[in-house]
């Protein structure tokens, strides 16, 4: 468990977002990990997200085949982050605003709404249904929109 993937070229991985489940980092100049947040139980360390990371990145990939505006996943691996080795799930690094991005210009967000709006439709025709109230997507310097976290999404079949 010594080995991290040959993705991580940064020796400190920056911190870009955390939110209930799970913390992102920039590991290089085209990768992101996800990895869970941190719990510690009487046994030893463990992380909801650890369980669940792999139904993420199938969801992902499922999507990304279909044609749905996504970042590319691309594995879990192990990274090295705050100084301890952890699974993590790999993704495309996308510039952008986030969903939550106070600093969105309301012509963006506007905008953003309508094409998060065009993928949902597209991703509920092809099967796919969301348990969450809203989907989370990043908005990216060319006007275009990515979806992301997957762990509330459903395909059906799966």
């Amino acid at each position: 468990m010594s080995k991290i993937t040959l993705l991580q070229s940064y020796d400190s991985p920056i911190l870009l977002e955390s939110d209930s489940e799970g913390i992102i980092y920039r590991i290089s100049d085209k990768f992101v990990a996800k990895v869970g947040i941190p719990t510690y139980g009487t046994a030893s360390f463990s992380s909801k997200y650890e369980k669940r990371m792999f139904y993420e990145i199938k969801i992902a990939r499922l999507l990304y085949s279909l044609g749905i505006s996504v970042p590319e996943p691309i594995m879990c691996d192990y990274v090295r982050v705050d100084d301890d080795v952890r699974m993590a799930y790999i993704m495309e690094f996308i510039d952008g605003k986030a969903y939550d991005d106070e600093t969105i210009s309301d012509k963006d967000l506007t905008l953003a709404k309508k094409l998060v709006d065009k993928e949902m439709k597209l991703s509920s025709k092809l099967g796919f249904t969301i348990l969450q109230e809203a989907p989370q997507w990043i908005f990216t310097k060319d006007k275009k929109i990515k979806l992301i976290d997957f762990t509330e999404w459903k395909y059906k079949g799966l």
